[in-house]
């Protein structure tokens, strides 16, 4: 039996909340409520000591006079006071809307004042996105990896069953927003590349940066993934020329300092490192996908010679998918 909410299955109670970032908040402040373990490995990270957890009050969405809702705010009478800002993915809050919450802070009498971001990036990211402060009070990060890592130790070092009940439920619930298994994840990600040049002033083409320069790199932004692929695919001439395995990858805004052909716009840039090319054993044409689309494909569908298109192959793909949604 399997319970769908919205099409999605429900694999643990806080889903019925949906799967957006304020299911996951909501979870959290919940879960804090209900394990004291939990509060200890949360706050204790961000105050760098102990925190006296059971005077600790915590409200979700709490409006405020600047017109605004907070994720999450934490309460301890004359010691903290954080403000946790969550994304799904890897988004960040923006200075913009931290300078505005921060009067809620400077109307604060505790001793450690802060925001927290909480997102899928990594901390070295964050804190090339991020400055350090805004309004004199200190910004940090966590990832929902270490939040799904606190539960776990909380839930490893409590004794208690209705504790270890919420705990094991957020560690399901979190699952969803930690950054994926990399090492583990079959799919490719196919995209088209062309013969014009990169830059206007030169002659290097895109097909030159993955068959010359064994290199790709894309902007961190909505319609590109999250986080770097564990395999890219990539189409011209009508059809897959490759599969790669990105080796590595590092996340850089000028792109013309590691290869000066190259020409990216104004923002951060993931830039991956290419293992060798491996073909198709029969000629795949790209079928059925826009000119520029972006597609998802598990490897087998694009290596193994049994689809001859790659919109076939991402068809089941997508048919495997929903098959293992409806298990």
């Amino acid at each position: 039996m399997a319970l769908l909410i919205h099409g999605a299955e429900a694999t643990n109670v806080f889903r019925l909340q949906g799967g957006d970032e304020n299911s996951a908040t909501f979870a959290v402040g919940w879960t804090l409520e209900q394990s004291p373990e939990f509060r200890r490995q949360l706050f204790g990270t961000i105050r760098g000591g102990r925190v006296d957890s059971g005077s600790l009050t915590i409200t979700l969405q709490r409006h405020g006079k600047d017109g605004g809702f907070t994720d999450l705010e934490a309460f301890v009478e004359q010691d903290l006071h954080c403000i946790i800002e969550a994304k799904k993915g890897w988004g960040l809050p923006s200075v913009e809307q931290l300078q505005r919450y921060s009067p809620r802070l400077k109307e604060s009498n505790a001793a450690y004042r802060a925001f927290i971001s909480v997102s899928a990036a990594p901390l070295d990211y964050a804190r090339r996105i991020l400055p350090c402060e805004v309004n004199g009070f200190s910004i940090g990060h966590l990832s929902w990896t270490q939040l799904r890592r606190f539960a776990a130790n909380a839930y490893a070092k409590t004794s208690k069953l209705d504790e270890k009940l919420w705990l094991r439920e957020l560690i399901a619930h979190l699952g969803e927003y930690v950054a994926m298994d990399r090492v583990r994840d079959n799919r490719v990600f196919v995209v088209s590349l062309n013969a014009s040049p990169v830059r206007e002033d030169g002659t290097h083409t895109w097909i030159d940066v993955v068959e010359k320069d064994r290199c790709y790199y894309h902007p961190v932004r909505k319609g590109w993934p999250s986080q770097p692929p564990n395999y890219m695919g990539f189409r011209y001439r009508g059809g897959l020329q490759s599969v790669h395995h990105v080796d590595s990858f590092e996340i850089v805004e000028d792109v013309s300092k590691i290869n000066c052909l190259w020409l990216g716009d104004s923002c951060d840039h993931f830039v991956y490192r290419l293992g060798p090319a491996m073909r198709p054993i029969i000629e795949m044409k790209t079928g059925k996908i826009f000119r520029n689309g972006r597609v998802w494909c598990d490897i087998d569908t694009l290596l193994s010679g049994a689809w001859a298109t790659i919109s076939e192959a991402r068809s089941e793909t997508q048919r495997r998918e929903n098959a293992a949604r409806e298990e």
